[in-house]
């Protein structure tokens, strides 16, 4: 169903007895571009904006215009709405370019319309969408993504499709047989979702099929993004793994377009991006290095490269012709990126021929680009060196028609092994390591890319194409300031820095400090590749000098202690883009390949592991909204409204595989138990973002079923963490012994957060005076608290706003800044570059990303907590 139509349905499902809103519209909202200008080509931007409580009415329309007053053409929809029926975020679609200048200004009005409106016209056999500047044909059926791309009437591109080359690998009569099968991708469903002004989107959905038998496998989503005016297609690109991982290798994946060439070889062009700028190539050579003996040849030299035009051969003399055409015309190219620090360019005369190395180097920006003078196809992979190994190869040069490969996992190297690193489980007591035989599988572990693609009418200049590469690989978005987040009151407790306060300034540079050790060793440790990018070590090993990559539990991170939502709140309170690029590689890394989608364990992520899908805990609060929301309202971004959406009932799952399984006996009374948290406040988060999704109260009411349970016996849940739990009627019941004591679980994977939003969406003092007690319990014996004291006793010092306590909180955050503590050590990180040491790294003795994650997050919730308390 069209996204307009959706959010239609959506609003008319809300509660008719809404608040009456204000009778003024809301103030104007400033954005600025998260990178500070804007971007320097043309492209699709899309961004998400909050709104304060009862100030935007549903049909109110929205302008946005440049710092001149200047209207910008923009189309806008609702993403939330507040309990009172009013818009909580609004999505932005809008031609970003660098005429916009650096702040752009929103406000209640009539928008702008485009001057060459996205055009979408529907036929029985396809969706043609016209931006106008290319025209592009997306069929509803068969094997082509896209059938063709016309730029002024000339076909630039045609049959883009998936691939994937799957390495089986049997053992037959005792031996082990490998043999290779080609898969090329097969619609199952074609969506409209946006069909205009300003953006169209299409999703497809489908599986990949085999070209030479029956198997399909590798389910995949592709959404195309189009916007007016611009001439560049954007392409989300998701996969899911659904094969065995003792057999099913995958040697290769990614994306095929077939480019016509009609011009002589002399005029056909390939470019490759290197690491700040780009190998520029004709197929054919215009001998310039001979001037002497060809005429003309350096002049026409020089605009060959340049990608001008060269004299056709039948316009030259019969000798110069002859001199041209001795020059090697080069058939095939390819860029290949196998390591995050080496990319090589090759290329060669045809598959007759040697591969000829044209150059090397270390990132690449992950572009290229063939045709000929008249037009041709360029593209774009986002994280190309960062999700290696990726390549882009071009075959056919010297033909009627080149072949573009974008490979996502390039053939040329070793075939994706998806087996977990031991057949053996590890000791829980000693490697932290919950093994389960048939629990560390990969089935439905998913991973997102990014493609963006260029129609183009002439083969674009070296400057050209690499301004559209930067753009692709930091694509331009706009955000509000940090006070502009903070008055819409979204997100929970959490405040700008008030550098004011001395404490707080003090915390801030601790706050700096731990980001940048962290971000910093994602570069220095090379935490990178396909399946690990977006992702961090848990634990350090101080006598190795080295992260515990190859020790149970303590490896990948895999979201443990919500380091994602540490960074979110950090861009929202600093506005800072380092903080906001990590945080979104992070959510996409954790839910896609943290989680799995389909089979078994669908709606659960896995826990910690030297593999991503190693553990045997297959938990909700690894694959909890909690951890997208962030990224789904401030980007606007499809896919991950999808993620959340798919596990909405995961509290169905979670009874059937019970990560207490191992710990407590099989319930008696009830269909099985969960705990009060993470467990159930994962599935609240769930429920929460869904109804404010879409308004459907069912899901408000589940959460108040939950939480009349959880308040209907204080004494209970401030002593026992676990409930029965009957996911037919959402209703939690007192457990009983044996159990596990309350603790620090409830709040430390985001759950403080949570019912700090449950509580201003839904008013429930019962509960609320639970959560107050329990508060005031761990503030009263901060030890307690576990992971929890400063929020805690910042918690109770809001709530009473009794002076002692307010010094009590302030203490206790404070002693988060002792000289033995986690954050002065981070503060003095040590250079080492011994012998045994491989490389020089930065030493810091007793490091873990959680823990430091859950300090942030208790500086972060606490001075906001704070902050309107009097200091003395």
């Amino acid at each position: 169903m069209p996204l307009p139509r959706l959010a239609i349905l959506a609003a008319a499902a809300l509660s008719a007895a809404t608040a009456l809103f204000a009778a003024t519209p809301p103030p104007a909202t400033t954005l600025r571009w998260l990178d500070a200008s804007a971007p320097a080509a043309s492209t699709g931007v899309a961004t998400g904006v909050p709104w304060p409580r009862g100030t935007l009415d549903r049909t109110a329309p929205l302008r946005l215009a440049d710092a001149s007053g200047r209207s910008v053409p923009v189309q806008s929809w609702p993403l939330a709405y507040w309990p009172d029926g009013s818009v909580k975020w609004t999505g932005l679609a809008l031609a970003g370019a660098p005429s916009l200048g650096d702040s752009l200004t929103l406000s209640v009005g009539t928008p702008e319309a485009p001057a060459s409106p996205v055009n979408v016209t529907e036929t029985a056999e396809a969706f043609i969408i016209d931006t106008g500047a290319f025209v592009c044909r997306i069929p509803r059926s068969g094997s082509a993504l896209v059938s063709s791309i016309t730029v002024a009437g000339r076909e630039v591109a045609r049959a883009g499709r998936l691939v994937a080359i799957l390495e089986n690998r049997s053992v037959e009569a005792g031996r082990r047989v490998t043999r290779e099968e080609d898969f090329t991708g097969s619609f199952e469903r074609v969506t409209l979702e946006q069909s205009g002004p300003v953006r169209a989107v299409v999703k497809i959905e489908g599986r990949h099929r085999s070209t030479t038998g029956d198997r399909t496998w590798l389910p995949f989503v592709v959404r195309l993004y189009f916007t007016a005016g611009t001439d560049s297609i954007r392409l989300v690109h998701s996969v899911v793994f659904d094969g065995r991982a003792d057999q099913d290798y995958i040697r290769g994946l990614g994306l095929v377009f077939d480019v016509p060439l009609r011009e002589e070889v002399q005029n056909r062009h390939i470019r490759l991006a290197g690491d700040s700028g780009l190998f520029s190539e004709p197929v054919r050579a215009i001998p310039g290095f001979r001037a002497s003996l060809v005429a003309g040849a350096k002049e026409m030299a020089a605009e060959q490269l340049a990608g001008r035009r060269a004299p056709d051969l039948a316009s030259l003399d019969a000798k110069t012709r002859e001199q041209h055409e001795s020059m090697a015309a080069w058939d095939a190219f390819k860029l290949t990126q196998l390591a995050p620090d080496a990319f090589a360019i090759d290329k060669r005369t045809g598959a007759h021929s040697t591969w000829v190395n044209a150059h090397r180097g270390r990132r690449s920006l992950g572009a290229a680009y063939v045709g000929d003078v008249s037009g041709g196809l360029g593209v774009s992979i986002r994280r190309f060196w960062q999700k290696h190994p990726t390549a882009f190869e071009i075959e056919g040069a010297t033909t009627s028609t080149a072949t573009l490969r974008a490979w996502l996992w390039s053939p040329d190297a070793p075939a994706m092994d998806m087996r977990h690193y031991d057949d053996k489980g590890h000791a829980l007591s000693i490697s932290y390591e919950d093994y389960e035989p048939g629990f560390s599988t990969p089935e439905g572990v998913a991973n997102t890319s990014e493609i963006t693609l260029w129609p183009l009418a002439a083969t674009p200049s070296a400057e050209t194409l690499l301004a559209r590469a930067q753009v692709a690989t930091t694509p331009p978005t706009l955000v509000c300031t940090p006070a502009r987040y903070d008055a819409a009151k979204v997100f929970g407790a959490w405040a700008p820095p008030d550098l004011s306060d001395p404490l707080a300034a003090r915390l801030e540079q601790h706050l700096d400090r731990a980001f940048a050790f962290f971000s910093g060793e994602i570069e220095r440790r090379g935490w990178s590749g396909f399946w690990h990018y977006g992702d961090a070590m848990r634990t350090y090993d101080t006598a190795r000098r080295q992260w515990q990559y190859d020790v149970g539990g303590h490896a990948w991170n895999n979201a443990e202690l919500n380091p994602d939502t540490w960074l979110w709140y950090q861009f929202l309170r600093t506005g800072r883009a380092d903080y906001y690029r990590l945080a979104e590689d992070f959510t996409r890394h954790s839910s896609e390949v943290d989680v799995h989608h389909i089979g078994r364990f669908a709606g659960l992520g896995s826990r910690h592991n030297v593999v991503h899908w190693g553990c045997g805990a297959k938990e909700p609060r690894i694959s909890e909204a909690a951890l997208k929301r962030f990224f789904y309202y401030l980007s606007t971004d499809e896919r991950t409204g999808d993620l959340m959406r798919a596990v909405l009932e995961s509290d169905a799952k979670t009874v059937e595989i019970n990560p207490l399984r191992k710990v407590m006996p099989a319930p008696v009374a009830t269909p099985g138990f969960v705990r009060s948290g993470p467990d159930w406040l994962a599935f609240a988060s769930n429920w929460m973002t869904e109804w404010e999704r879409t308004g459907d109260t069912r899901y408000r009411d589940y959460i108040v079923t939950g939480l009349n349970d959880l308040s209907a016996d204080r004494e209970a849940f401030l002593k026992n963490l676990v409930y029965g739990y009957d996911p037919a009627t959402k209703r939690l019941t007192v457990f009983g012994e044996p159990n596990i004591p309350m603790g620090h679980f409830i709040v430390i994977f985001g759950g403080d957060q949570i019912v700090e939003e449950l509580l201003d969406l839904v008013p429930h003092p019962a509960f609320a005076a639970t959560w107050l007690a329990l508060q005031e319990k761990w503030a009263a014996s901060p030890k307690s608290a576990g992971y929890a004291p400063a929020r805690a006793a910042a918690y109770v010092a809001r709530a009473t706003r009794d002076p002692a306590r307010i010094a009590d909180a302030r203490a206790v955050l404070e002693k988060t800044l002792a000289p033995d503590s986690r954050a002065a050590r981070l503060a003095a990180p040590e250079a080492y570059s011994g012998p045994d040491a491989p490389s020089p790294v930065v030493h810091v003795p007793g490091v873990n990303l959680p823990e430091t994650s859950q300090w942030a997050h208790e500086v972060i919730q606490a001075t906001a907590l704070l902050r309107d308390l009097p200091r003395e």
